[in-house]
């Protein structure tokens, strides 16, 4: 853990444990303000599943930027710094988690819970981001031209992490709705049409 934390070598698997413990523990908090046990354990699956499955995506297109750019030789180190923020984000969460239980006890309104646990990745994010600076910071002082793979590697992820958070809803209950692991129509809508057809109803 510290050495993931200080931007010292660390191994993929450390940081898959890590990621997926995290990523549990906050999955499980945010699951279990439902009351439902079974919605408790799915969710404890699938916040790590967000995260690791959001890395691995985008993993390709951050190889072949490298090629491109001449790069190649630095991809194995940039890799393991991605996967030490993915760690760090997730531990985050895992700490923040008892304030997911906190939001509940203080409402139970779902739209409330939802913006806090945004809230919460949000500042986890910034945690990995930090992490993630400081694995960089040997491959930036050889080669400037890792701030663009770092910068496109970013953009993607963040991309491919909001529609997969889509797909894998939901991760609080929602009265009225049955507890399943993915919603019937999890796959027939776009994330981003959604929040398009959200801001057009404010602009009403």
């Amino acid at each position: 853990m510290r050495s993931v934390l200080h931007g010292e070598a660390a191994t993929v698997r450390d940081c898959v444990a890590l990621a997926v413990a995290g990523g549990a523990l906050h999955g499980l908090a945010l699951g279990a303000s439902s009351g439902e046990p079974v919605l408790a354990l799915y969710s404890a699956v699938k916040i790590p599943l967000l995260l690791l499955c959001s890395c691995v995506v985008t993993l390709p297109n951050f190889y072949v930027l490298h090629a491109v750019l001449g790069l190649a030789a630095d991809f194995r180190a940039a890799c393991h710094g991605l996967w030490a923020a993915q760690a760090a984000l997730a531990v985050a969460l895992g700490t923040l988690s008892p304030l997911v239980v906190f939001a509940f006890v203080s409402s139970g309104n779902g739209y409330f819970l939802t913006l806090a646990d945004g809230l919460l990745f949000a500042v986890a994010a910034a945690v990995g981001h930090v992490v993630l600076r400081r694995h960089y910071a040997p491959l930036l002082q050889r080669d400037s031209r890792h701030r663009i793979t770092l910068a496109s590697w970013a953009v993607l992820y963040v991309f491919f992490s909001i529609q997969l958070a889509w797909v894998l809803r939901p991760f609080l209950g929602t009265p009225g709705y049955p507890v399943e692991f993915l919603r019937p129509n999890a796959l027939d809508r776009n994330a981003y049409v959604v929040l398009i057809e959200h801001f057009a109803r404010l602009g009403r």
